[in-house]
């Protein structure tokens, strides 16, 4: 019985997660760092990770050889406190496997496309 009860759940968190596009959902520990890339930083049920979803996926649209990543930290809390992460969303960005911006809260898509420029992520 609990067992249905998890997959229960599992399976309505689902319903509900948003829509990234192509952007693939990983936990931290699943991440090439040393690749150039951006992690979104969100969960289920925040307004303003939803609110980011269409731009990002617009931006991965566009730019299709950039690495963005979506993790969920309803399903990586240990990454999550490993990360440091304390508010969301959490944009972060990495280059040659070490964290080289990070920016807390709403970000709009001229924003996210300034610094996927400025630290070279951006492939077009």
């Amino acid at each position: 019985m609990k067992k249905i009860f998890l997959i229960l759940i599992f399976m309505f968190s689902l319903l509900f997660s948003y829509d990234f596009g192509d952007v693939p959902e990983k936990i931290f520990s699943q991440i090439d760092k040393t690749k150039p890339c951006m992690v979104m930083v969100g969960k289920t049920h925040c307004i303003w990770c939803e609110s980011m979803a269409p731009q990002i996926k617009e931006i991965k649209e566009e730019y299709p050889k950039t690495i963005i990543y979506y993790v969920n930290t309803d399903k990586d809390i240990r990454g999550t406190i490993k990360e440091h992460i304390l508010e969301l969303p959490v944009q972060i960005f990495y280059r040659d496997g070490k964290e080289v911006a990070r920016h807390i809260g709403y970000m709009g898509k001229a924003d996210i496309l300034e610094y996927l420029e400025k630290y070279g992520i951006l492939a077009k």
